[in-house]
């Protein structure tokens, strides 16, 4: 008998940092609040969260983090948490402030650009991490076992999987990383890590995690002006 799926309680949207390879244009703005044909690259995200009926939208705010209450009032649902140490530290900072709410959670990068809502529904089968499968690739990307576990993450790789910056952890192993990032955090260094060096890399034993299938068509991830100058062209059919 095939075991029900899990419903995700809330969405957790990263919008924290400083976007410093998107300068000039995040001199002005945070990044997860530039357009692309008109459209937010956040919008993306929460229009397919709040269609997807998530009943609590958590997005973590910092550099010129008042820019994004603007949003409440298309999605009247959200609520802010605010990381006070996004300019010192990385992301990691940005999950502890976030505490137990990762538990059954889907946590987003606020500055993907999402064609696939359906990536964002609130039922899951397991704790899973998004990622396009590609004979090579210099980004972060994730080495599964023959079951889709992740057994080793890395950056730069060949026959691997691209990270794509979504996923979702049950209640179970959402307690499990609020401990695991904990760790991370204390060890020295510990305040420059990703968050998802927690249970990808320094706990990785302790944890589940499948990979989630999708394709460079259902999400782009936005680092730099070149990405966003190159996305905006080809939604004019300019390239």
């Amino acid at each position: 008998m095939q075991k029900a799926p899990y419903i995700a309680e809330r969405a957790i949207v990263l919008a924290a940092g400083r976007g410093e390879r998107m300068r000039p244009l995040t001199d002005e703005m945070p990044k997860p609040m530039a357009e692309v044909g008109g459209v937010r690259i956040i919008d993306t995200l929460l229009a397919a969260l709040a269609a997807a009926g998530f009943p609590e939208i958590y997005v973590v705010r910092g550099y010129r983090g008042g820019q994004l209450t603007v949003l409440k009032e298309k999605y009247p649902m959200l609520r802010f948490i605010d990381n006070p140490r996004w300019r010192e530290e990385n992301n990691i900072a940005s999950l502890l402030a976030v505490g137990d709410l990762v538990e059954n959670a889907m946590i987003v990068e606020g500055d993907l650009f999402l064609r696939n809502a359906s990536l964002l529904c609130r039922e899951q089968q397991s704790t899973n991490y998004l990622a396009i499968p590609v004979k090579e690739t210099a980004d972060w990307c994730f080495f599964p076992d023959e079951a889709g576990v992740i057994r080793r993450m890395a950056i730069g790789g060949v026959n691997c999987w691209k990270m794509v910056g979504i996923s979702y952890w049950t209640a179970e192993d959402g307690r499990k990383l609020v401990k695991s990032l904990r760790r991370l955090y204390r060890l020295p260094g510990g305040h420059a890590r990703y968050w998802d060096e927690a249970a990808l890399a320094a706990d990785i034993e302790d944890f589940t995690v499948h990979v989630r299938r999708c394709t460079e068509a259902d999400v782009q991830e936005l680092d730099t002006m070149a990405e966003l100058e190159a996305l905006r062209r080809s939604l004019e059919g300019k390239g």
